[in-house]
């Protein structure tokens, strides 16, 4: 009786029956997928249409292959994903000529294939733990952590390549291995340091199941998988040689790992905050916003700036210098101030032409509100140790379960019988790979790379420990479920915070249905009309994408030294000399160079837009002496362009074509004929 009872009120602590589990779990996976998708996408608008920086550097490669060019052939890619058919923009190329080419078709890509994912990792992470309870809660804070756009490769291709080794586990067929070696070749395809996590994790299984008659099955798989990448290689070999190729990207990787590594995490505990207090509440909620500092200021700085400003209550969202806080003075004197200081690059919730607050007056609190005006242990529990908490939970899980997986007697006593040992050593395998990859800078979006793994090992970890104890007394029961329910606490507060998920979800209007129906066609007619109509996005980035437009032809090409590739898509002009952009010495190899200038001989390229005075002779001109060269012997400098945030560039012209005065900038303006 006793069990049963704790079966019907803790699902994760006992197997739920299969048919249940079957239905139960699809109707779950379904709801996952209709909510993620429609968070993410209501979610979306702001200076760049909620769309990262990063981002379109893809996109407008994107577009490119849209046009006919190909990777290697028409333009620089050694970011270990520019093999034919390269899904990476192949996949964006086709949602802009399925859906249209907007700033939207993008966004029902990207925001479809995380919400594909994020069902298909609960009903993974489901099959593992043999529990539906902890999956669901593991899932949801997954996709609370709002995974970059463009990463959605690294859910559901992840996800996939889960589900097919277990499957081929339970059942080891060639045509599932075939399977899995499709999986683990496209996955190359996206990005090819996804198919060496994939390819080892998979061979590590093919070991663990096969010992001694391992080389049959593992020829199949890698002739799956060099089958996949066959005409990639094929044509980058006629495209200027496959060793060259993996030489570049090699050298990129070794840069870009250079240039993000950090240190490590670091705590920060206040010994002088009580360990309870009570936020005083004098009337209804302040109002908030969000405000992008500069990249520049020091914490020191930016706290200071705080106190000059009058923000209060500070949280961090997305890094380190997007922070959302509480008005007590929403007068438009104050808000211009705060548009107008130099430190913020940009604001969110402030309409900066009239300098009035976007956002409608928060409700009076309500008994909940007033219960978390509570503070419990306020110098451990601070925004600021959300990243790193998360950070060491995703490591312990990890090696949790690597200590279960290397003791069979214990991984018996907690796993199901549908999951072999086979499979959960090369999913913890896998798991430490990325660990060590991806998370060697841990920053928010790093965390969400690595979400696939944690999420499905930690799904196991807790189904797991409850069904271990569902024999012991029930102190011990009630002991361990109230451990596992304060760590599950502790991280959905850490992921609230970091992913700044109570503020998305107001900005989603996901608990009003009306509302979310509003901000749904909203969103859509807004992106639907970017980059046509520049409507929405960035004021300065607006301006100089209208200027670009109105004083070049639709054929010319805009040669970038910075990284700012959402230029090329605003202003609708296809980057020269095969590069999206020129920044931390990424491409700066004399035979690099070489091409690029062979490139830009022949484009026609009336305008290059470059890093101002200071930082062009700092970083560029050093980076890139004969890019600078050929720079300075055809253009000359005329002016200066604000492009956004905060940002500025330098306006060169060519000097052989004919060219008038744009009315608006004052700058150059070729004819259009």
């Amino acid at each position: 009786m006793s069990r049963g009872i704790t079966v019907l009120r803790l699902g994760y602590i006992a197997p739920v029956p299969p048919p249940f589990r079957t239905a139960t779990s699809a109707l779950i996976a379904l709801a996952i997928a209709a909510s993620s998708f429609l968070f993410r996408f209501n979610t979306l608008g702001g200076p760049l249409g909620g769309f990262d920086n990063d981002h379109f550097a893809q996109l407008v490669r994107s577009i490119a292959m849209l046009d006919g060019q190909r990777p290697l052939r028409d333009f620089t890619d050694a970011e270990l994903r520019a093999l034919w058919p390269a899904p990476t923009y192949s996949t964006s190329a086709l949602a802009q000529r399925i859906f249209g080419r907007s700033l939207r078709s993008e966004a029902l890509l990207t925001t479809g294939m995380l919400s594909i994912g994020a069902a298909a990792l609960f009903l993974v992470s489901a099959r593992f733990a043999a529990a539906i309870v902890a999956p669901l809660m593991a899932t949801i804070l997954a996709v609370a952590m709002r995974p970059a756009l463009y990463n959605y490769p690294k859910v559901i291709l992840y996800v996939l390549a889960i589900a097919a080794m277990l499957g081929y586990a339970r059942r080891p067929t060639n045509l599932r291995l075939v399977m899995l070696g499709l999986v683990v070749g496209i996955a190359a395809l996206f990005r090819h340091d996804h198919g060496v996590y994939l390819g080892v994790a998979s061979a590590v299984l093919l070991v663990l199941m096969h010992a001694r008659d391992v080389l049959q099955p593992m020829a199949v798989l890698a002739a799956t998988c060099a089958l996949i990448l066959l005409p990639g290689v094929v044509l980058a070999q006629i495209d200027g040689g496959v060793l060259k190729y993996l030489r570049e990207s090699l050298e990129l990787s070794r840069q870009e790992a250079a240039r993000t590594t950090n240190v490590g995490v670091r705590f920060i505990v206040d010994p002088s905050r009580p360990l309870l207090e009570h936020l005083a509440a004098s009337g209804p909620p302040a109002p908030r916003i969000a405000v992008r500092w500069a990249p520049s200021l020091t914490p020191e700085l930016r706290r200071r700036a705080e106190v000059e400003l009058g923000l209060l209550d500070p949280v961090r969202r997305t890094d380190a210098s997007n922070w959302s806080y509480a008005l007590d003075d929403t007068s438009r004197t104050h808000l211009g101030i705060i548009v107008g200081d130099s430190r913020v690059l940009d604001t969110d919730g402030i309409d900066r032409g009239q300098f009035v607050l976007t956002s409608p007056a928060p409700p009076a609190p309500g008994w909940t509100a007033q219960l978390l005006r509570w503070r419990i242990a306020p110098g451990i529990f601070r925004s600021e140790n959300a990243l790193p908490w998360l950070y060491v939970v995703a490591w312990g899980v990890v090696l949790s379960a690597a200590f279960y997986a290397l003791r069979p007697l214990k991984y018996d006593a907690m796993a199901a019988p549908e999951v072999s040992l086979a499979a959960f050593r090369a999913v913890c395998v896998l798991g430490a790979l990325m660990l060590i990859a991806l998370l060697r800078n841990p920053n928010p979006s790093r965390l969400a790379d690595v979400s696939v793994p944690v999420t499905i090992l930690g799904s196991w970890l807790v189904a797991g420990i409850a069904r271990a104890t569902r024999w012991r007394p029930v102190p011990v029961r009630l002991l361990v479920i109230s451990a596992l329910t304060l760590l599950l606490i502790t991280c959905a507060s850490a992921i609230v915070v970091m992913g700044d998920a109570v503020h998305q979800i107001e900005i989603a209007n996901l608990t009003d249905a009306g509302g979310a129906r509003r901000q749904w066609t909203d969103v859509s007619a807004m992106l639907g009309g970017l980059p046509s109509s520049l409507r929405g996005i960035d004021e300065n980035m607006r301006r100089a994408s209208a200027y670009l437009r109105r004083c070049t032809r639709p054929t010319d090409r805009i040669f970038l030294a910075d990284d700012l590739p959402e230029l090329f898509y605003f202003a609708d002009r296809p980057f020269a000399a095969g590069q999206v952009g020129y920044f931390s010495n990424f491409y700066s190899s004399p035979e690099q160079q070489r091409v690029a200038i062979s490139r830009w001989r022949t484009q026609a390229v009336p305008i290059a837009l470059t890093q101002p005075a200071a930082r062009f002779s700092d970083e560029f001109a050093a980076d890139y002496p004969l890019l600078t060269d050929y720079l300075r012997g055809r253009y000359h400098h005329v002016g200066q362009l604000a492009v956004e945030q905060g940002a500025v560039v330098d306006v060169w012209v060519e000097g052989t074509q004919s060219r008038t005065v744009d009315r608006e900038t004052g700058l150059p303006c070729f004819a259009n004929d």
